[in-house]
């Protein structure tokens, strides 16, 4: 490789990684219960605005993930970062229902064109730098530790701007937060690799699918975990903001608690390769499957502000899950398939947040925050024991496979 090239390469590193940092620093979530409930909104409402957002990314992620990778990551990443900058402006502005189902839509459009395009050009630019796979693991461990610095960050933010300020002074600054990622997709250079072949559309997605499906257990469980056990935790986001809620905990001190636990999240995906070297693959699986089933039945079951000493464990278990998902996911790739294949792992936990919202937002209006959060523990224990386990021994097999000298499929490690 030319030095040149490898010089424009190289800064593609820094840029994605600023651009995943400001896509995610948003001073608006950790208030969002208090700041969607001010605009005239309960919580099965608030959870039905993140039905339409999983809708919109159900229905562009595939597609999106499929330009990327047949007319460029690049291209995809501007759209997005554009979607982006326009959802954040219409927040300024909605003060309903429907006009917040619209601001809502426009991050879905975003996300999904980001989503899938980003960790592509990351992992195509460390193969074409010569990037060993631990340098591409910790590449992954870095990009996750980035977002949630980026969460913390916004927490601290939010928290910071509300000693002096109210939830409309947030808003604004999250709109002029929103157009930065723009920038930096614009700095993006479009990595080597190959492209999947125009005009063939049909074969392209059935060649995705089978490499996804066919192609060994433990891709496809990695496939199938990375869908489903995401959801696992993302309930307990909007769990925990009604039980802060609940619990009289004051606007300031929502943005520092959601500073905190995203702290633990980019430490645990940050390290969690260091943690993987330790436990092993199977052990570490298990334990962040584990985790949200012990934390939905700690928030169940503790009395009052108790009850918030559980939060780190859903956030812990998302950073560490995160990195060791994507890496065993993403190491079994060919280039040509990669950001369609994380979209199509996106496709398929946004489709089941679809599915469950309308159920888990009719549960809130009949149950009480701690029956339903004992329903998602039983859940969360379903999946650990369903999918991650079926994993972990599928990782084990193949590993004794390889001790025996036989051909795998794919590596075991996770």
């Amino acid at each position: 490789m030319e030095a040149q090239q490898g010089n424009r390469l190289a800064r593609n590193l820094g840029a994605i990684r600023a651009l995943a940092f400001f896509q995610v620093f948003m001073v608006v979530v950790p208030v969002a219960v208090p700041l969607f409930g001010d605009r005239g909104l309960d919580l099965a409402e608030i959870l039905q605005l993140q039905a339409a957002f999983g809708i919109t990314v159900l229905l562009a992620e595939v597609p999106s993930g499929y330009v990327a990778d047949l007319w460029g990551r690049r291209l995809a990443l501007v759209a997005g970062a554009l979607c982006l900058g326009i959802g954040h402006t219409i927040l300024v502005f909605a003060q309903d229902f429907w006009s917040l189902v619209l601001f809502e839509v426009a991050l879905g459009v975003a996300v999904s064109l980001i989503s899938g395009a980003d960790i592509a050009v990351l992992y195509d630019t460390q193969l074409a730098l010569g990037h060993d796979e631990t340098t591409r693991q910790r590449g992954l461990g870095q990009l996750f530790f980035l977002r949630a610095t980026g969460e913390a960050g916004a927490g601290l933010a939010a928290a910071v701007l509300l000693l002096f300020a109210g939830l409309n002074e947030l808003v604004l600054l999250q709109a002029i937060v929103g157009w930065l990622p723009l920038g930096f997709a614009l700095a993006v250079v479009e990595p080597p690799g190959e492209r999947l072949a125009a005009g063939a559309h049909l074969e392209n997605l059935g060649g995705v699918l089978r490499a996804l499906l066919a192609n060994g257990a433990v891709l496809r469980l990695t496939f199938l975990a990375l869908g489903v056990w995401s959801l696992v935790t993302y309930y307990a986001v909007w769990l925990l903001q009604q039980h802060w809620q609940d619990q009289g905990v004051p606007l300031v001190v929502f943005g520092i608690m959601w500073a905190v636990l995203a702290a633990v999240a980019a430490v645990a995906g940050r390290y969690a390769a260091t943690l993987e070297e330790i436990l092993g693959p199977g052990a570490l699986l298990m334990v962040v499957a584990l985790l949200p089933a012990v934390g939905y039945f700690a928030l169940a079951g503790l009395p009052g502000a108790a009850g918030l000493l559980v939060a780190p464990l859903f956030f812990a278990a998302r950073g560490a899950g995160f990195v060791v998902l994507q890496q065993a996911l993403n190491r079994r790739l060919d280039s040509r398939h990669r950001a369609t294949a994380n979209s199509l792992a996106s496709f398929l936990f946004r489709g089941l947040f679809a599915a469950t919202v309308p159920v888990i937002g009719g549960l809130l209006r009949v149950w009480s925050p701690a029956e339903v959060s004992a329903l998602l523990g039983a859940v969360a224990l379903a999946v650990g024991l369903g999918l991650v386990l079926p994993l972990v021994m599928a990782v084990q097999a193949d590993g004794l496979r390889r001790s025996e000298g036989e051909p795998a499929v794919q590596r075991a490690g996770a």
